[in-house]
């Protein structure tokens, strides 16, 4: 019995013990959640005093975005459009045989240089040759015998004329003599003519047989072999022009409206730009890309390999007496072009029709008329019906600061608004820890 009264008295002295335990824990617990609550309380309550305690100047400076302004002008703008193109000989000669034949001699080798009427090749057309010599010879003595039968008809003719003269022969006889005269005279005429083909002829079989450069150049793409057969449509070699470049290039319909013989176009190879002038023009659009070829001629471009790929910089488009306005003051929503008007103390958006642009002005063919004061700088805080401030050097503001170190307030302003938010956010994240330790 004693032992249990021991142990009844020793767990109501262990309750004792731990409710005194928990009676000082928590108490402390209170006392930190206090201290907590109260700083939070203190933190919102400074900025919120140092928020409304404010300059007002310093509310407006960073309410109001600063903006510059400008107009529209009128003058002149191309615009300029790039294409690739292949660069090649200014002249280019495609050699080929005039008759056909076995290749005897072969004169040149590919990047040799030649004149106009050096020998290219030697081809063997003897029998053709041969042919035009017995041809000429046989209209030779056509012409010799026509000569014959014409002296003698004429021979005839002149008995005859004194004898009709005194009228010893009758009207008839004296007419057919002199028909017959001036018959072998045609003949003789006719006789001539062929024998003239026919020397032609055979003197041309004689020149083919050698066959020489059209121009001044250089050979190229020549693979000819002695002993080779020919014919006149085979390629013996082509000659490039050893004087300027020509550049060939491709545009759509649209560029080619704008193009004419005779505009310049500059070429860039290598980071080096050469000019050009346009010397033809195509007509007809390429079945397979539906653009027209163009060839220019270049200037000083001697160093460019043929048969490389240049750029190829042309007006594409030209307008005079055109509004203009800065690329800059240019803005798009949905793909459609817009600037901000200044009204006084807002602006307000007004969409625009554009025509070309050279990169610095835009043409505008519709919503403007030129009397517009436009908004020729950007803010983030730059909408349709904003109020903003005019940016000028030279004038200064209530708060004593020029309206040229706006900018410069206006940043300190978001800077310090934006620690404000971070501060704010603190306290936020704090009261929300004192309210988690209260629970």
């Amino acid at each position: 019995m004693d032992e249990t009264r021991k142990t009844q008295g020793e767990e109501a002295h262990e309750e004792t013990r731990s409710r005194k335990s928990k009676k000082k824990r928590s108490g402390i617990g209170g006392i930190v959640n206090a201290v907590l609550v109260i700083a939070v309380i203190g933190i919102i309550a400074f900025f919120a005093i140092k928020r409304l305690t404010k300059a007002p100047e310093e509310l407006e400076t960073r309410a109001l975005p600063i903006v510059t302004l400008t107009s529209a002008t009128t003058g002149s703008v191309e615009e300029q459009s790039a294409v690739m193109g292949t660069v090649n000989p200014s002249d280019t000669y495609y050699v080929m045989p005039k008759v056909a034949g076995e290749l005897l001699e072969v004169y040149v080798e590919n990047g040799q240089a030649v004149k106009q009427g050096d020998p290219i090749a030697k081809i063997d057309n003897q029998k053709q040759i041969d042919a035009a010599k017995s041809t000429l010879d046989a209209a030779n003595a056509s012409v010799t015998a026509a000569a014959q039968q014409a002296a003698t008809a004429q021979d005839a003719l002149n008995r005859m004329t004194p004898l009709y003269q005194a009228g010893d022969i009758a009207a008839q006889t004296y007419q057919q003599t002199k028909n017959s005269a001036e018959a072998a005279a045609a003949q003789v005429q006719a006789a001539r003519a062929q024998a003239q083909a026919a020397q032609l002829q055979y003197d041309t079989n004689v020149e083919y047989s050698t066959v020489t450069a059209p121009a001044d150049g250089i050979v190229q793409n020549q693979d000819m072999t002695v002993h080779a057969m020919v014919s006149q449509q085979s390629q013996l070699c082509i000659i490039t022009g050893n004087g300027e470049k020509s550049i060939d290039f491709n545009v759509t319909d649209s560029i080619l409206q704008n193009l004419h013989v005779g505009d310049a176009v500059v070429v860039s190879k290598g980071g080096t730009d050469y000019q050009g002038t346009i010397t033809e023009i195509g007509s007809v659009a390429g079945a397979q890309t539906g653009m027209f070829t163009i060839k220019a001629n270049l200037q000083n471009a001697t160093t460019i390999p043929d048969g490389s790929s240049a750029k190829v910089t042309v007006v594409s488009g030209k307008a005079d007496n055109a509004l203009l306005v800065p690329v800059d003051c240019v803005y798009y929503s949905g793909g459609l072009p817009y600037v901000y008007i200044y009204n006084g103390e807002t602006v307000k958006r007004v969409y625009i029709t554009t025509g070309i642009s050279d990169g610095t002005n835009y043409q505008v063919l519709d919503g403007l008329d030129g009397t517009e004061q436009i908004v020729g700088s950007w803010t983030e805080d730059l909408y349709d019906g904003a109020t903003v401030r005019i940016a000028d050097s030279t004038t200064t503001d209530v708060s004593g600061a020029s309206t040229a170190d706006a900018g410069d307030q206006s940043a300190t302003a978001k800077s310090s608004a934006a620690s404000e938010a971070a501060s704010s956010e603190t306290a936020a994240n704090t009261e929300t820890t004192a309210a988690q330790a209260n629970a």
